[in-house]
């Protein structure tokens, strides 16, 4: 059973930050998923870090970022450290450039948008040196704590942008704005809209000039992107210790033999074998 961890709205009424030391045995963490998001940053890497069922490797000088509601669990070398920041979305509302970045990594798969940020050595001093005064300042009785670690932790996050559009490219193409409502739709309807043609009502496209854009951009139709969007739910929720009845009620489905049909379908397993 994956357990679902919750930090009381005080606690997140400003940034926690917390050090990953180096360790005396490699810790393996659980499964989890919270609701809030995660800010890794490691300066010494080793090990892996799993992420909605998708390994990424603990990288030195890398950056992880978790959403609310994704599955992931740490296992980091003994030899490995950095630090991990927690937050909700409401503390970026100020810049809508990174709110939007940090929203469209819940919006994303993981394969697509990938949660793993990896500089060379030329960046090292700068990554120490904004973890190393976030760190300072989290440690100050000030009424403007806060606002300094949110100025220094919007840099690294400016950085993880610059570097996704250097290996990107500008990304301008025609329609990648209908590409993108698409993707924040799904991750806010998925549950209640599973037909096509909710989605290019929405977005005032036809069902055909939709079906094309999300083709060109990913290879895949629009069905298939709403049913993996409700298969990845659908895990999270079996592995978080739901019972298949409740998760088929959860996801809108009709009935639980309907659901099970559906999922055994997309994986080739049944949600009993898969949980």
């Amino acid at each position: 059973m994956i357990p679902i961890h919750i930090l009381p709205k005080e606690e997140l009424k400003e940034i926690k930050v917390v050090e990953l030391p180096k360790l005396s045995k490699a810790p393996v963490s659980e499964a989890h998923r919270h609701q809030f998001y995660e800010f890794f940053i490691f300066i010494k890497g080793g090990g892996t870090h799993t992420i909605d069922f998708v390994e990424f490797p603990i990288l030195d000088y890398s950056i992880h970022i978790i959403t609310p509601g994704q599955v992931h669990q740490i296992n980091r070398d003994k030899t490995s450290y950095g630090f991990v920041y927690m937050f909700d979305l409401v503390h970026f509302s100020q810049n809508k450039n990174i709110e939007d970045f940090l929203f469209d990594h819940a919006c994303f798969d993981v394969n697509e948008f990938s949660p793993l940020y990896h500089f060379d050595k030329s960046f090292s001093e700068t990554m120490m040196n904004i973890s190393n005064q976030i760190w300072k300042d989290s440690r100050l009785a000030s009424p403007l704590k806060n606002q300094l670690i949110i100025s220094q932790l919007s840099l690294l996050m400016l950085y993880c942008m610059q570097s996704t559009l250097n290996k990107n490219g500008n990304n301008d193409a025609k329609h990648s704005d209908t590409y993108t409502s698409f993707r924040r739709l799904l991750n806010v309807n998925f549950k209640t809209m599973k037909k096509v043609k909710e989605y290019a009502m929405h977005l005032n496209v036809t069902e055909k000039l939709l079906n094309e854009i999300i083709l060109q951009r990913t290879g895949e139709n629009v069905s298939s992107l709403i049913f993996k969007q409700l298969i990845l739910e659908a895990k999270r929720l079996l592995k978080s210790g739901v019972p298949t009845k409740q998760v088929a009620y959860d996801l809108n489905f009709t009935d639980p033999a309907h659901f099970s049909k559906f999922f055994k379908t997309q994986t080739g397993f049944s949600p009993s074998e898969f949980n």
